[in-house]
């Protein structure tokens, strides 16, 4: 039945609706398109009654959308399209200029004595919009939550720490009022939590420390971190304590400081072994420098008997006794000198000191020599080493010059290898026989050079420094030392 033969009153009613109603029949061509659908689309009712459904929005071709159709006009149930998956079936513009998302079903309709189908088509955007905003706020207040779980949990897991923890561990505001007093603060203090948390943290100092605390916190408020700070803490019984303290700032979510956090370690028992160690070193100083002057002075009375004995006396045979006499004389009188040297290694403790400079102070008694020494393949940096570092590089020149026959210059190098820092020494003299390369460290007798070589990596070895000789024999001696990580900066 052409559409004009159909009476108004039969789709008037569906124009009222605030949803787009379409009519087709099975060759998809459009029975009825009310007002609704037409104000979404801009496309009128005269304009579309007639025309094919599938020329007009070729989109709906596909088969997931069209088979469907096909199955209600085939006596099939309803084909319902959720926006989910087929958001735009009828492509119809919002005000805004995007498109519509849209409910749509498709309904058998028999209307006109044939078999029809309805295209009911519900605007969904704004619920669309407002549930797809309501997933993403869920997302990020699930993310919220998971993260606040999982920072809940850190925060547990520091606070046992700092709560079992047996160093002290206090925080303070920038007022240095007490706002956390942990189970090791109570034990080495011996002052509870509700005695601790309110007061000001000097109360913990000497009198004559009362005013420490606030160049403390001047360096918090500052952005400082305070590392291993040795000082003196008062306990409740007003026992002194001598403390090593560490001390951070706080930081609010910001970024900007609130407080200070400190690590207090009793270091009392410590300090005493550390001082009863310095004078257990001096009173054996003492006794190896005495010990050493004595056996001297018996060595050169010895030696002038050997010159007496020696002028006395013609027999070669004894001569020749009394010449090995005087030279195991002069070896004990080496030895000796050696203790003085030694005595030393280890005394006091490591410290970071700049090789350039070093060496430089190193070898100032040997520049009157003529040999060029060359440090300009050093740049400036700093190896943690004991104190008698010095003596290693004056060993390594002043060898080189005794005993190189033909040096004209030491250069010095250095190289950083996967292992760590290699420190260079090479000249261009005699250099070092294989079958020494080694023995010159153990103290092995050759030329007289085995106590400065031994001396020098008893020295380096203090802090994890190893030396090597690994030059070729008659193209000079080199000397390789390696700083290990961490020890070199």
């Amino acid at each position: 039945m052409p559409p004009e033969e159909i009476p108004d009153a039969d789709w008037t009613q569906y124009d009222m609706l605030p949803v787009g109603i379409i009519v087709i029949r099975s060759d998809y061509s459009i029975l009825f398109w009310n007002d609704c659908i037409a104000d979404w689309t801009g496309m009128s009712a005269s304009e579309m009654i007639g025309t094919n459904l599938l020329q007009r929005f070729p989109n709906m071709n596909k088969n997931v959308i069209k088979g469907r159709i096909d199955l209600v006009f085939d006596g099939g149930p309803a084909a319902i399209f959720s926006p989910q998956f087929h958001p735009h079936i009828i492509l119809a513009n919002h005000p805004n200029g995007n498109l519509r998302f849209q409910s749509t079903k498709v309904v058998p309709h028999s209307a006109i004595g044939e078999l029809t189908a309805m295209i009911v088509i519900e605007d969904v955007t704004d619920i669309f919009n407002q549930t797809h905003k309501y997933r993403e706020l869920k997302n990020v207040a699930e993310k919220e939550l998971e993260e606040r779980k999982r920072a809940e949990a850190e925060m547990s897991r520091l606070a046992s720490i700092v709560e079992s923890s047996d160093d002290a561990i206090i925080s303070k505001n920038l007022d240095g009022i007490i706002t956390s007093w942990n189970y090791g603060a109570e034990l080495l203090f011996g002052y509870a939590v509700w005695e601790a948390i309110g007061k000001n943290v000097s109360f913990l100092s000497p009198a004559d420390q009362a005013e420490e605390y606030l160049e403390i916190l001047q360096q918090i408020k500052n952005g400082n971190h305070i590392s291993h700070f040795q000082t003196k803490r008062v306990t409740a019984d007003r026992r002194i304590l001598d403390i090593s303290l560490t001390v951070s700032p706080i930081f609010d979510t910001q970024g900007q400081i609130i407080g200070a956090s400190s690590i207090a370690r009793d270091i009392t028992e410590a300090q005493r072994m550390d001082e009863a160690l310095r004078l257990a070193n001096k009173k054996l100083n003492m006794l190896s420098s005495i010990t050493r002057h004595d056996i001297i002075n018996q060595l050169m009375a010895l030696r002038a008997y050997i010159h007496l004995i020696r002028e006395e006396i013609h027999d070669p045979k004894p001569i020749g006794f009394i010449e090995k006499a005087d030279q195991i004389a002069n070896t004990i009188g080496d030895q000796v000198e050696f203790t003085r040297a030694y005595q030393d290694v280890g005394v006091k403790s490591p410290v970071w000191q700049q090789i350039p400079a070093v060496i430089t102070e190193a070898i100032l008694p040997l520049q009157q020599s003529g040999i060029c020494v060359d440090l300009s393949g050093l740049k400036p940096l700093e190896i943690f080493a004991d104190p008698l570092l010095q003596r290693v590089f004056y060993n390594l020149v002043e060898n080189a010059q005794r005993h190189g026959e033909h040096v004209t210059f030491i250069r010095f190098w250095h190289e950083e290898r996967i292992e760590g820092l290699v420190i260079i020494c090479e000249d261009d003299g005699v250099g070092v026989p294989m079958e020494f390369k080694e023995k010159i460290f153990r103290r092995e007798y050759f030329k007289h050079t085995g106590f400065g070589m031994y001396l020098a990596r008893e020295i380096l070895s203090l802090t994890g420094i190893t030396i090597l000789e690994t030059g070729e024999p008659d193209k000079g001696a080199r000397f390789e030392m390696l700083v290990p990580k961490g020890a070199w900066k």
